[in-house]
């Protein structure tokens, strides 16, 4: 009788979640007397909850728009079959041309509305989670719903983390902080403040990026465009007088005050966004805008490998990337000394070269900060920036191993993106500038 029970309460969960959903991989593995009533479990609203969720927490998931849109990131959804498949995307340029006066033909003379297409090729992305302990039937679906949750979360944080690579990668327009000329010149000097915002302001406007939209007041116009900075950025321009005069100027007292809020808080015609770093279980990263990771155990001044994080996991799926959001070759900072490295892994930095760029090699401790030289990147951006094509949205899949003893289950998903170009190359919507970060203190 219990057993009929049973399966008559998860014949009804099947009837009242089971709605259609789509695609992303990952997969969670869990010991289990019998999985003949995982189906029930695991009704499909489950895959519409993981995107909807991963979507609401993307950084750029309120910038989003479809073709025409406007928006920084336009993404579009297209079935396509397998990876390597291409998705076109179209973003329009504006009308230059002169127009013709009195009576003069029109005809012959008209401006063209060009149109850029862009081939967006698409791939999986997969994540597998795996459960150790074993799962009674009773409570698998109470556990896939964390599964989910953890699934999403993971989601947002990759998605995010591919659209900051392509904004960040082979960017035709470099602006740098303060006096600086290069990232090598960069030092206390030139921090992130509001004469940044007003550098920022008039490179965008000059180069003719697509804004976000338009006011006008008294006839005169003014574009307004976005620009997200790292915590530390953000820490820095809190402390510009300028700053925060004309905020307490022109925003609303009490609670409500993007000063106590944190909410963006515009400048100039430019709306400042802060990306928050990741620090979750001891797993330093910062940012993609500013890579942070610590010192694990001892560091020798002799020592020609570097580190960082955490201890070494034999599985493989579960190594926290330390080194993410750092290049692949390049120099870090350790306190007041400069290293250059020629390789990484997920908690190494290799072929390590001591005391660079006239610095001394010293002894590190477990914990110290290691970033990449101090230097943060701030990317700011009109319209159609990025492109985002979903070739498959996120879809459950379901496998089982040892004779149905250990079932899986998993999250995958066909999708590309791309930075926005022109016709030469370049990208003509955004910018990237770099300042001088320092951390102000101890994590």
């Amino acid at each position: 009788m219990l057993k009929f029970l049973k399966n008559m309460f998860a014949s009804i969960l099947f009837l009242l979640f089971n709605h259609s959903g789509t695609d992303v991989t990952a997969m969670v593995a869990m010991d289990s007397d019998t999985n003949s009533d995982l189906d029930y479990n695991v009704p499909e609203i489950w895959e519409a909850r993981l995107r909807l969720d991963a979507s609401k927490k993307s950084f750029w998931s309120a910038l989003k728009g479809k073709e025409g849109s406007e928006k920084p990131i336009v993404e579009k959804t297209e079935f396509v079959n397998q990876a390597g498949d291409v998705i076109h995307i179209q973003v329009m340029s504006e009308l230059y041309g002169p127009g013709r006066t009195g009576e003069n033909t029109l005809r012959g003379y008209e401006d063209k509305l060009s149109t850029a297409q862009f081939d967006v090729t698409v791939d999986w992305l997969r994540k597998a989670v795996a459960l150790t302990k074993k799962v009674k039937k009773e409570v698998n679906f109470d556990v896939l719903q964390q599964i989910r949750l953890r699934l999403s979360n993971w989601m947002a944080r990759e998605l995010d983390r591919q659209t900051f690579a392509q904004l960040l990668d082979n960017v035709s327009d470099t602006l740098y902080g303060g006096n600086a000329t290069s990232s090598a010149t960069l030092n206390d000097d030139d921090t992130f403040t509001t004469q940044e915002l007003d550098k920022i302001k008039l490179a965008l406007d000059r180069k003719g990026a697509i804004p976000l939209s338009v006011s006008r007041d008294s006839g005169q116009e003014t574009y307004h465009y976005g620009v997200v900075i790292s915590e530390v950025d953000e820490y820095n321009l809190r402390g510009d007088d300028r700053w925060l005069s004309a905020v307490q100027a022109a925003a609303s007292r009490g609670d409500n005050n993007p000063i106590f809020t944190g909410r963006p808080v515009e400048w100039n015609g430019l709306l400042v966004y802060t990306l928050r770093g990741v620090k979750a279980a001891n797993c330093v990263q910062g940012t993609p805008l500013r890579p942070e990771t610590t010192v694990y155990g001892s560091l020798a001044a002799d020592a020609t490998t570097v580190t960082v994080g955490g201890a070494a996991v034999s599985n493989s799926g579960e190594e926290k990337q330390y080194t993410q959001f750092f290049s692949s070759s390049g120099t870090i900072t350790i306190g007041s000394e400069e290293i250059t490295y020629t390789g990484k892994t997920y908690r190494t930095f290799t072929g390590c070269t001591r005391g660079a760029n006239s610095t001394t090699a010293a002894a590190h401790s477990n914990g110290d900060l290691v970033t990449q030289r101090n230097v943060s990147k701030v990317i700011a951006f009109g319209a159609e920036i990025c492109a985002f094509a979903w070739g498959q949205q996120p879809k459950r899949v379901q496998d089982t191993d040892d004779y149905g003893f250990v079932t899986g289950i998993g999250i995958e998903t066909l999708y590309g993106v791309k930075a926005i170009e022109d016709s030469a190359g370049n990208k003509p919507n955004y910018l990237v500038m770099e300042c001088y970060s320092k951390n102000p203190g101890t994590i």
